[in-house]
C-alpha cells in the first residue's frame, strides 16, 4: 500500500513540474512575441519619421516679402492684351531659402493681368499685372506677388517724359527692357500720337526684367538637380 502511494505521490510530482514547464514555455513564448511585435512598432516608426524628416527637408517655406526678378518671356501692351490675360516668364536669379537653391534660374512662371486699359483721348494706356505660378520638378505651385502698374501720360502732357504712377519710360538696348520694381519703373511708353489727341500707350516687351515680391508666405519643393 506504501509503495502505491509512493507512486502515486511521484507521478503527481512529476505531472506538477510538467505543467510549470508549459506554463514556463508559454510565458516565455508570449514574451518573446510581445517583444518582436514591440520592435516591428517601434522600427515602422523610426521608418515613418524618417520619411518625415526627407519629405520636410525636401520642401521650404519662403516667407513674405522674397523677391523674385523675372524676365518676361511675352509682351503685355495696354492697346492689344485684355485683362486676365496670361503670360510666361523666367526667373533670371536664383530662387534662395537662406542657402538652399528652391528654385535655379530660368526655372519658368507664369502671370496673369489684373488691368489692360487702351490710351484715351485723355488718358494714358494703363497695366498692372503680377505672378501667379511657378513651376518645379515638373509641377505648377499657386504664388500670391505684389502687382506691378504702368500709366502712360494723358495727352495733355509733353511726349515721351514717362508715365505716371511711378512707371518710367526706359529705353531699350538690345531688345532688353531695364528692370521694373516696385510700382513699374521701367515700363515702356510710347509716343503721344499725333495732334495730342491720345495719350501713351504702355508696353512691357519680351526680355524685360520685373521683379516681383511675394505677399505670403508659400511653401514650395526644392528643384531636383
Amino acid at each position: 500500500m506504501l509503495s502505491c502511494m509512493t507512486g502515486r505521490g511521484s507521478n503527481a510530482r512529476t505531472w506538477a513540474r510538467n505543467i510549470r514547464r508549459s506554463v514556463e514555455v508559454s510565458i516565455g513564448s508570449v514574451l518573446l512575441l510581445s517583444s518582436v511585435a514591440l520592435l516591428g512598432v517601434r522600427t515602422a516608426s523610426a521608418i515613418g519619421n524618417q520619411a518625415s524628416a526627407t519629405a520636410s527637408n525636401n520642401t521650404v517655406t519662403l516667407p513674405a516679402g522674397t523677391r523674385l526678378m523675372v524676365k518676361m518671356l511675352d509682351a503685355v501692351d495696354s492697346e492689344t492684351s485684355q485683362p486676365d490675360q496670361r503670360f510666361r516668364g523666367t526667373l533670371e536669379a536664383n530662387l534662395m531659402a537662406g542657402d538652399v537653391v528652391v528654385a535655379p534660374k530660368g526655372t519658368t512662371v507664369f502671370g496673369r493681368l489684373l488691368r489692360a486699359e487702351s490710351a484715351g483721348s485723355r488718358s494714358g494706356g494703363q497695366l498692372e499685372f503680377d505672378l501667379t505660378d511657378i513651376v518645379i520638378n515638373g509641377q505648377t505651385y499657386s504664388l500670391a506677388t505684389s502687382s506691378n502698374q504702368a500709366q502712360g501720360q494723358g495727352s495733355g502732357s509733353q511726349a515721351g517724359t514717362g508715365a505716371t504712377a511711378g512707371a518710367a519710360v526706359g529705353a531699350i538696348t538690345g531688345g532688353l527692357g531695364g528692370a521694373i520694381r516696385g510700382a513699374g519703373a521701367g515700363a515702356v511708353a510710347g509716343h503721344v500720337s499725333g495732334g495730342n489727341t491720345r495719350g501713351e500707350t504702355v508696353k512691357v516687351p519680351a526680355g524685360t526684367l520685373v521683379e516681383f515680391n511675394l505677399e505670403h508666405p508659400v511653401s514650395l519643393p526644392v528643384a531636383a538637380r
